[in-house]
Order: C-alpha cells, then sequence, then structure tokens
C-alpha cells in the first residue's frame, strides 16, 4: 500500500499522493528527520564533474567552492556547528556539487558535528558515485556518516553502489523523475532490488534559475503555477503502483517539489526562529517580527531602554509591537526570515 506523511501518522491512500509525499515500505532516517525540519542542509561545495542537465544548482553556486548552511553562506566548517545549533536540527545532509570533490572538507565536516552533537546525530551524503571507492568509503564511515544516496547518472554509480553496500551504512538511490522515462525507472527498481540498496528515492523533477533553459530545450514543460515538471508526479505515481503490484520488497518513496518549501522549510525556520528569539521578537509561522520606533516621548523612550524593553540597534530603537502599541508610540512592523543576520523581507 502507500503510505501518507502527516505529522507523526501514516495513512493508507488509493492512487494518489498528496502534496507531502508517498512511499512503499519503510522511510530512510535522513528522510524521517527532514519531515519534521530536523535536518540542516550543508552544501560542501559547488563544483561536480558531471553536467546533468536537470541540475537545479543556481548559477550562483554552480562549478564555485563555496560552501552554505541553510542557504547562509558559511567561511569555515565551524560556522556550520552556530547554524546548525540555532536550527535545532538533529542531523545534516551534505550535498553539493559534489561533496567527494571536496573530500577532506567533507570528512572533517563529519567528524566535527559527531564530536559535538554526539553519534546519534544522523549525517547523510548525496554523491554520483564518481569518486567512490574503498578508500573514500573507509573515510565516510569512520568519520561517522550514516547513511549514503547515490544519484545514479552512469556504471560507475552502480559500482559505487556495490562498494557502498560492503559497508554498515544504509545504503540508497536519490534521482529525479524524468518524464517519459517509466521503463528506465523500472530497470533502475528491479536492479536496485536485487543488489540489496535499502530505499530508492524520486524526486519530483524542478525547474530553476540554473535548469530552466535547458529543460525547456528538451521539451519539458512546469506545471502551471509551480516549479515542478508536467508529467513528472504522474510518471511517480504510476511506478509506485507498479512496486505495490509487482510484488517487490523494495523502499520507494516519491517526494514532491512542493514539499520542501510547504512544509520541511517552514518547520525548520519554526525552530529556529524559536531558538534564536530576541526578547523583543514575536514569532509568527517561521518568521519574526517587531517594531522600530518612528517617535516616542523621549522620557518613555528612555524608560524603556533602561528597563531593557526597548533596545539602540545602530540608528534604530527597536521594541516589542505590544509594547509599542501599549505606549501609542509611532512604529513600523518589521517582518523577517530568523536568519543571522536576521534578513528582513517587510517593513509595513
Amino acid at each position: 500500500m502507500f503510505e501518507r506523511w502527516v505529522d507523526t501518522m501514516s495513512l493508507d491512500i488509493d492512487g494518489s499522493c498528496s502534496d507531502i509525499g508517498c512511499w512503499i515500505g519503510k522511510l530512510p532516517k535522513g528522510c524521517e528527520l527532514c519531515m519534521e525540519g530536523l535536518k540542516s542542509v550543508v552544501f560542501i561545495t559547488g563544483i561536480c564533474r558531471e553536467n546533468c542537465f536537470y541540475c537545479p544548482i543556481s548559477p550562483a553556486r554552480r562549478g564555485k567552492d563555496l560552501m552554505y548552511v541553510n542557504d547562509v553562506l558559511v567561511s569555515n566548517i565551524k560556522d556550520i556547528i552556530c547554524e546548525v545549533e540555532a536550527s535545532g536540527s538533529k542531523g545534516i545532509g551534505l550535498t553539493g556539487g559534489d561533496p567527494l570533490v571536496r573530500l577532506e572538507r567533507t570528512i572533517s565536516t563529519i567528524k566535527l558535528l559527531k564530536d559535538f552533537f554526539g553519534s546519534i546525530f544522523h549525517i547523510h551524503l548525496y554523491t554520483t558515485g564518481l569518486l567512490l571507492n574503498d578508500g573514500v568509503m573507509n573515510k565516510l564511515v569512520n568519520a561517522g556518516l550514516d547513511e549514503i544516496r547515490i544519484h545514479v547518472v552512469n556504471d560507475y554509480s552502480w559500482r559505487a553502489l556495490k562498494t557502498a553496500l560492503r559497508y554498515p551504512i544504509s545504503v540508497g538511490i536519490e534521482n529525479p523523475v524524468l518524464p517519459k522515462m517509466f521503463e528506465n525507472l523500472k530497470e533502475l527498481v528491479i536492479k536496485a532490488h536485487n543488489m540489496g540498496v535499502e530505499f530508492i528515492n524520486l524526486n519530483e523533477l524542478e525547474f530553476s534559475e540554473g535548469n530552466y533553459l535547458s529543460l525547456r530545450l528538451r521539451g519539458f514543460k512546469p506545471k502551471p503555477g509551480s516549479v515542478a515538471a508536467e508529467g513528472s508526479e504522474d510518471l511517480a505515481i504510476r511506478l509506485l503502483e507498479w512496486v505495490k503490484d509487482s510484488g517487490l520488497n523494495v523502499n520507494v518513496h516519491y517526494c514532491p517539489a512542493v514539499f520542501k518549501d510547504k512544509y520541511q522549510y517552514v518547520k525548520r525556520l519554526k525552530r529556529r526562529a524559536l531558538n534564536t528569539k530576541l526578547v523583543f521578537e514575536a514569532v509568527d509561522e517561521g518568521l519574526v517580527r517587531w517594531a522600530s520606533i518612528i517617535s516616542c516621548p523621549e522620557s518613555v523612550l528612555s524608560k524603556l531602554v533602561l528597563s531593557d524593553q526597548a533596545f539602540i540597534i545602530g540608528n534604530e530603537v527597536v521594541t516589542s509591537i505590544k509594547v509599542a502599541r501599549a505606549l501609542g508610540c509611532r512604529y513600523y512592523v518589521v517582518e523577517a526570515l530568523p536568519l543571522t543576520p536576521r534578513k528582513v523581507l517587510n517593513k509595513f
């Protein structure tokens, strides 16, 4: 049967998927944590030796040796701890580019986070497997890697899977669902099942700034009002139906494009907002809001500052919206993402 994730429950559905995704069998640990917004994304580098036409990485990152954590640019791996702690994450996903292009950076990141957060902290990694061999796997496993996801693009990806399966970690496949590739995906599932691959993650094909022209030139179209490609979800559901009917004992998970922004990203933002909330901020659906004073009697402002109810930040005096409203001050509301520093979205 299909299953659908709803908070902490799974429900049976009949031949369709909600925007939270669906799967057959058991979800990988990395996905379980991601669904609760408990995974941070560590972008190790934008460098990759592949040239996948559907790669969604932005031009600002592609081919550039930069590191990001949850879209925050970081200068060294120690900065990762601060962001992961602020986000209340219980694990990370290492991605890129290809993290194996910068193997020592990847190994250092795994070791650092395992040492700081403990062995229960879950770490998974994405790669095509081009650079994967026994020497690399030994380093990854000894550092503390829990789960590896191979993006199958060529024969070397299958060789990498065979190598990874010899080690005591979770091994899976993660590929986008390209429309009109049903037979290819069937072959992938059968081969993975025969090899003993633990899980197969299928991601809805997405349009992005980095791949839009490439996808359109190949005849793919975005769904109206969506970044997802037409036909990708239909094919994924068809494949799940086939897996169910075939009786194959394999874990297959389909993740829609809308899931990340609508659920995973929002949940992580909510945790970060609550964990980093300043005394004058209010938290609402993953955003923080506060009042910036335009005018207020000097005596009132002085008392607010002395009593730590208002704060001078740069050229502004800020306080909570509740305090500003109660004292009749003139103010505007600032709405921001709970990043460090705050990323202002609106002033009204």
